[in-house]
């Protein structure tokens, strides 16, 4: 019940599943809005109703994709390591400054919003996000977009990853909604998460509530390994 037309949501990586969720209950359109404090804030880039990518402000900012264990530039559409160059910052420019931020070059090509400035992918997450566990790296945006595949699920979410028997483990903790989800919907959810990650992990479907709720950005990761 919201008068609220449309959102420019930016700060913490979310998936295209959760995104779909905001604009199914929210009754709104919402944009993806990126950028960071040392670029001067939101605003180095933003989608468009094509969804085809996010619009870097090109008169702006230089925009290169490399790999971010040796720094090698990529070729479009190749992910990797997002590094920025400001154009117009007078007070703290930045020369080939690196983000940390997963994403690709998508299109240099005009869209067909009719802007002309290039185009990368919604960010994936952080170099220092991803996760490896049983030799699988992931992302925790990847097991989110799975999540939020099911209505019986709220968007809080954790994954503890665990030392037992000397083995890493993942344990899986969500927010259920209401009744939350059915045998079958249970069934169906094990099964994804193992086609994506190639071995079981723990689910834990909790009440609603249960997973507190911290200032600033979310914590989607707890990691209690044992360390050799």
């Amino acid at each position: 019940n919201t008068k609220l037309r449309v959102a420019i949501l930016g700060a913490e990586t979310w998936s295209d599943e959760y995104r779909k969720r905001i604009e199914e209950e929210m009754g709104v359109k919402t944009f993806d809005i990126i950028g960071m404090t040392e670029t001067g804030g939101v605003g180095l880039g933003i989608d468009c109703e094509e969804r085809a990518g996010i619009h870097v402000w090109e008169d702006h900012y230089i925009v290169e994709i490399v790999d971010p264990e040796t720094g090698e530039v990529l070729p479009d559409n190749e992910e990797g390591e997002m590094v920025i160059t400001t154009l117009t910052r007078e007070g703290l420019p930045l020369i080939r400054y690196r983000t940390r931020d997963i994403t690709k070059i998508v299109s240099r090509e005009p869209c067909a919003c009719g802007r002309t400035h290039l185009r990368v992918d919604r960010i994936k997450g952080r170099c220092d996000d991803m996760l490896k566990v049983k030799g699988v790296n992931f992302y925790p945006s990847q097991i989110e977009a799975i999540l939020m595949r099911y209505k019986g699920l709220s968007p809080y979410y954790q994954i503890v990853l665990e030392t037992i028997k000397g083995k890493d483990e993942i344990i899986i903790i969500a927010e259920k909604i209401q009744e939350g989800l059915s045998e079958k919907e249970m069934e169906q959810l094990d099964l994804e998460l193992y086609d994506f990650l190639g071995f079981r992990c723990k689910i834990q479907i909790v009440p609603e509530g249960t997973i507190q709720r911290v200032p600033g950005k979310a914590i989607r990761v707890i990691d209690k390994r044992k360390r050799t």
